[in-house]
């Protein structure tokens, strides 16, 4: 694993981690403050429920102290009206000993012990101290639940009885609506810190993108340089090989397949220089208008026998109309030729390819199509850089030197796989900016 890509993995991981542990004190913060504003609705409702609870004891406190504690008609009716009011779920009167005087839910009938007293215990103690109280607030299932208990005084300040109040559910509404916000609030910064998360993702894609084409451009510079100076050195001496068993044949009129071999293989040495001196000089030269009909022409005709020994059909679609760039004609044309030798050379026996160029407003278009087996998924994304190949012969140049000619002249190189075969589609723009070019004129 190259050192960027460990690079890069470490640096996603980095802000992974910080969006985590982000995220994680977000739900914490969120988490205190609901709890903070819980607590302090909690003390407001209480608060609430006791002055209900005191001042519903006023409407009910007996006249008389000797007389028996008990609730007239107009008591009683006052309590109901406040139970309506003060949207209360309950409203009950006990005796200090927890007989039920009222139960405004007929949860226990008069005069019977109310077990709910029994909930409430710390509440209900202090109420029969002779202090009003509220108890804590307590959930049951989906129900919030809270009450408060006040004492019931006679004249001569005797606990009589204990009057508790119930909260309803409008009493609920305003925790409720807390819980809502703190819940939006949370998937608000969770999909924040999602978004902050994915645009640093790309951004660090981008990032590495460019890093690495950055580097291999310096290497592919080098590598051009270091190759140049290689293939011209390697090239003389074949050169001279090369004459000097074509001459000893001449000269002694010897029929030896030695001397055969010799030469093949010297001129198969220097089609692989050829490759590699068009990939180190992959830029182009000057930019001129260039007649792409002629250009994919003439690299036709370069690959005519090799067309023909392997009886591959060529059907050409050019238009009638000539289409006309600004570039280098040289460097288009080693481009389509290329591609064209790549399409011939998978094409099968007696197989087909096709060649077809097109414009428009945007630009040319020159697509190569062959009925070959295609490009292996695994291969797609490696078949343009530079000594990849699959074939038991070639520099793995071809396609790179298709690239870095098209990047030059600001245009584009796509493959894919089509129906029954590859597809080669170069898009060069009408009003290219090319890099490193310069004006000129047409090369004869």
């Amino acid at each position: 694993m190259s050192k960027g890509v460990v690079s890069a993995r470490k640096r996603l991981l980095s802000v992974a981690g910080f969006l985590a542990a982000f995220s994680i004190l977000l739900a914490a913060t969120n988490f205190a403050l609901y709890r903070r504003a819980r607590t302090h609705l909690d003390a407001q409702l209480g608060e609430r429920l006791r002055v209900i609870a005191v001042a519903l004891c006023h409407a009910v406190e007996p006249a008389d102290s000797a007389a028996p504690f008990e609730l007239g008609d107009e008591a009683y009716a006052a309590l109901v009206r406040a139970r309506r009011e003060y949207d209360l779920s309950n409203v009950v009167v006990v005796t200090p000993d927890g007989r039920t005087v009222a139960d405004l839910a007929g949860l226990s009938s008069p005069g019977d012990f109310n077990p709910y007293l029994e909930l409430d215990v710390d509440a209900v103690d202090l109420a029969r101290a002779g202090l009003p109280s509220y108890t804590s607030l307590y959930r049951t299932g989906d129900f919030y639940m809270k009450s408060a208990y006040a004492p019931v005084l006679s004249p001569r300040g005797d606990v009589v009885g204990i009057l508790g109040v119930e909260a309803g559910a409008g009493f609920f509404a305003q925790l409720r609506e807390l819980a809502n916000l703190i819940v939006m609030i949370s998937i608000g910064n969770a999909t924040v810190v999602a978004v902050l998360g994915l645009l640093f993702y790309r951004q660090s894609r981008s990032l590495d993108r460019a890093q690495a084409a950055m580097l291999e451009r310096e290497n592919l510079a080098a590598l051009g340089r270091m190759v140049a100076t290689i293939a011209h050195e390697i090239r003389n001496p074949l050169s001279i090989i090369r004459a000097s068993a074509e001459r000893i044949q001449r000269k002694h009129a010897i029929d030896d397949e030695a001397l055969s071999y010799i030469t093949g293989e010297v001129d198969e040495l220097d089609r692989v220089l050829t490759g590699y001196l068009e990939f180190a000089h992959a830029r182009p030269g000057a930019f001129v208008p260039v007649s792409l009909a002629q250009s994919v022409r003439r690299a036709l005709s370069a690959v005519e026998d090799e067309r023909a020994a392997k009886r591959v059909q060529v059907v050409e679609r050019l238009p009638e109309t000539d289409v006309v760039i600004a570039g280098d004609e040289k460097r288009i044309r080693q481009a389509v030729l290329n591609v064209l030798l790549n399409a011939v050379q998978a094409a099968p026996e007696g197989g087909r390819v096709e060649v077809s160029l097109a414009a428009n407003d945007t630009g040319a278009r020159v697509v190569v199509a062959d009925n070959g087996p295609g490009i292996e998924p695994a291969h797609a994304a490696d078949v343009a850089k530079p000594f990849f190949t699959t074939k038991t012969h070639g520099s793995g140049l071809g396609l790179s030197v298709v690239r870095a000619v098209m990047e030059a002249h600001g245009g584009s190189l796509a493959i894919e796989n089509d129906a029954g075969g590859a597809r080669v589609t170069l898009v060069f723009p009408t009003a290219p900016t090319p890099s490193g070019a310069t004006e000129g004129t047409a090369e004869a």
